[in-house]
């Protein structure tokens, strides 16, 4: 099985079609355009070095970025990039995915933020179809989730979903390729790490789900949400969390971490959702969200005073918040945005 699995991800085809979904978005960046514009030169290198086991890790392009959080990201060069891509294509996605329950909603196919929100819904629905509108949320949230994972902790995990010792070797290569001085933490950047960091509480989420039968659960990477009639109940879930966590290297953010009543909102992937005495589920925008944005348009106004940035390129960024704010039941919130951008303009 190992020669047949490298084989597929070393193919020269699938190595290319790996590039061409690479670039997509990206392909404005320098190293993109060089690597891209000989690529079929640059893919017959790279699989002479994966044939001869001459292939390494190029070092990493580490920066922060502040929205919607800080956060410290790891960039991996774009050679590895393809690598890695057509390793989850070809084996890797497959193997680490099959085992999830349905609410694990990131970096998946057919899932994402959109799918995840709307799960929210349907299991506001159900839960108001049993209980009414009266209850409690169990909102959990991770300390530094990507960062801190213990490399053990991952690798011991793959161990479980992995059967070619090809792949396992490349993927705990790119484990310790991050932070080798401590072995804890990965690249938030990666396509390998975001699969790898689904994986790692997954046997939290078949505990919920099997052990504890949690009907209302879902998760969002490191974002879970749990709804329950009995507030003793969750209490007796979050302790179960927090020694779950605690076995395999992790750590609780306290200040996110909380039980409340269902009456106060859910705050999730930037909404706001609720639930009305009448069922009715509503959804809107985060008010910090319309804060930071207004921020932004601000700065947007002096790049194109300084001609940094065009003002059609701010149209197409606030049409496009417009969208993202239309998801949810933000039509007040739109309109006073509405005239917010008119106003900026006429200042």
């Amino acid at each position: 099985m190992d020669g047949i699995i490298k084989n597929d991800i070393c193919d020269f085809n699938n190595l290319h079609k790996a590039m061409r979904k690479c670039r997509k978005g990206v392909s404005w960046k320098d190293s993109v355009a060089r690597y891209t514009n000989n690529g079929l030169a640059s893919i017959a290198r790279l699989c002479s070095m994966l044939e001869d086991d001459s292939y390494t890790i190029d070092d990493y392009f580490k920066f922060t970025i502040h929205e919607p959080k800080t956060r410290n990201i790891v960039s991996t060069k774009f050679k590895d990039r393809v690598f890695q891509r057509s390793m989850c294509d070809q084996y890797l996605y497959e193997a680490i995915t099959r085992g999830f329950i349905y609410d694990n909603g990131a970096c998946q196919l057919n899932r994402g933020n959109d799918f995840s929100r709307e799960r929210l819904k349907v299991h506001l629905r159900k839960y108001y179809n049993k209980h009414g509108s009266d209850g409690y949320v169990l909102k959990v949230d991770f300390k530094n989730y990507f960062g801190s994972t213990p490399h053990g902790t991952i690798k011991k995990v793959l161990d479980i979903v992995l059967d070619d010792e090809w792949v396992s070797d490349k993927v705990f290569d790119i484990i310790d390729s991050y932070n080798e001085g401590d072995r804890t933490g990965v690249g938030l950047g990666s396509q390998v790490s975001q699969l790898e960091q689904l994986l790692v509480l997954n046997g939290l989420d078949h505990y919920m789900k099997e052990k504890l039968h949690v009907r209302h659960y879902l998760r969002y990477m490191d974002d879970i949400v749990i709804i329950h009639n009995d507030k003793e109940f969750l209490k007796e879930c979050l302790i179960h969390i927090i020694e779950y966590v605690a076995d395999i290297g992790l750590n609780l953010n306290d200040k996110k971490t909380q039980i409340f009543p269902l009456k106060h909102r859910i705050n999730f992937l930037g909404f706001r959702f609720g639930l009305s005495v009448t069922g009715t589920v509503f959804c809107t925008i985060d008010k910090n969200n319309v804060k930071k944005y207004k921020r932004q348009l601000r700065r947007y106004r002096i790049l194109v005073e300084e001609e940094q940035m065009s003002r059609e390129e701010v149209d197409d960024c606030y049409v496009a918040w417009k969208a993202h704010a239309g998801k949810g039941n933000s039509f007040h919130v739109v309109q006073n945005m509405n005239r917010y951008y008119k106003e900026l303009w006429r200042a």
